[in-house]
């Protein structure tokens, strides 16, 4: 360390985000020329998200309002769209294996 400088490379300081969603939290799904298309049911909120707010160089401190704001929107969003004791559809009996695949 005294001789010769540690070499550093550079590397990605924290990453967040990638699932797009609209701002209710509904996942994004462009589809057929709708760049507003969403997966139904599918939500996502906090690190995981991309609700496109903060921008590209967005820090980690952020994920807290994220996490806050778009989980109460999701929240809302689904006692928009849901009833209580409303029926789920029923699952292939292979769901999940394309997952794994």
């Amino acid at each position: 360390v005294t001789k010769e400088p540690i070499p550093v490379l550079p590397t990605v300081h924290y990453n967040m985000g990638g699932i797009p969603t609209n701002h209710h939290g509904e996942v994004v799904n462009p589809k057929d020329g709708n760049d507003d298309a969403i997966v139904p049911g599918l939500f996502a909120a906090g690190e995981a998200a991309c609700a496109s707010v903060h921008g590209a160089n967005r820090l980690g401190a952020n994920s807290l309002l994220d996490i806050v704001v778009f989980g109460r929107a999701c929240a809302n969003r689904v006692a928009e769209i849901s009833k209580p004791g409303q029926a789920k559809a029923p699952l292939p009996a292979d769901a999940g294996m394309q997952s794994v695949a």
